[in-house]
């Protein structure tokens, strides 16, 4: 994993006076799609290179010891042997980035890696993912747990009602209290983007949280309208 961010002191002038030029992201974004993809060799190299940045992820309600074996040892051979061999990379140790369950599960986890002798790291959704409506101090205590019983990385959820209200003081100081709970594990930020109400507020909390000590965000799961 990268190095971590330890994080610097709030600093509100970082976010003040930002606009954003929503048509021109729009058009950016639509450039990425149209853009010509690699070809043969290239094509395979990147997809191998892509598999290799994957979180393999179960956070299902029904998720039980035997699932989370199957995923770990999903995640430990990824793409089948014989479609390796073909190309020439079955001796090449290649897994997953990583493997993700809840906070409950990654006991489940670590045990079934050591069996298997494998060292994928296990991240662990935490801070009453996905709403983060628990109380701060659940929410810190989740994080304590899933490192305790082997999480690398913890993905938190960052509180909307605070971004939502403008106090991003507010969110600074949880997110940093959740970097110091997270001890030497990394920790992510899921910023829930299609819950901010504007790419104004997006950006705001992307700052907010690499001046709190995230190393990396992910935007969650509903666009914006």
């Amino acid at each position: 994993m990268a190095a971590k961010n330890s994080g610097v002191t709030f600093d509100e002038s970082w976010i003040k006076n930002v606009n954003i030029n929503l048509p021109a992201v729009k058009r950016r974004a639509e450039t990425v799609t149209a853009r010509r993809g690699v070809k043969k060799q290239w094509q395979a190299a990147w997809q191998l290179r892509a598999v290799s940045c994957i979180d393999l992820t179960t956070l299902a309600g029904d998720d039980t010891r035997a699932n989370v074996h199957r995923l770990c040892y999903k995640a430990a051979h990824p793409i089948r042997s014989d479609l390796l061999k073909a190309i020439g990379m079955e001796s090449a140790g290649l897994t997953t980035g990583a493997v993700c369950v809840y906070p409950s599960r990654v006991g489940d986890c670590r045990k079934a890696l050591e069996n298997m002798k494998c060292k994928i790291p296990i991240a662990s959704v935490a801070t009453g993912f996905p709403s983060g409506q628990t109380s701060f101090k659940t929410r810190l205590e989740e994080i304590r747990q899933a490192v305790q019983d082997g999480a690398s990385e913890i993905d938190i959820v960052i509180n909307r009602t605070l971004a939502l209200q403008g106090d991003w003081k507010g969110v600074y100081d949880e997110v940093r209290e959740m970097r110091e709970a997270c001890g030497e594990a990394h920790l992510k930020t899921i910023l829930a983007t299609g819950e901010l109400g504007s790419m104004v507020n997006i950006y705001k909390a992307s700052m907010v949280c690499m001046m709190a000590g995230k190393y990396r965000a992910t935007c969650g799961v509903r666009p914006l309208p």
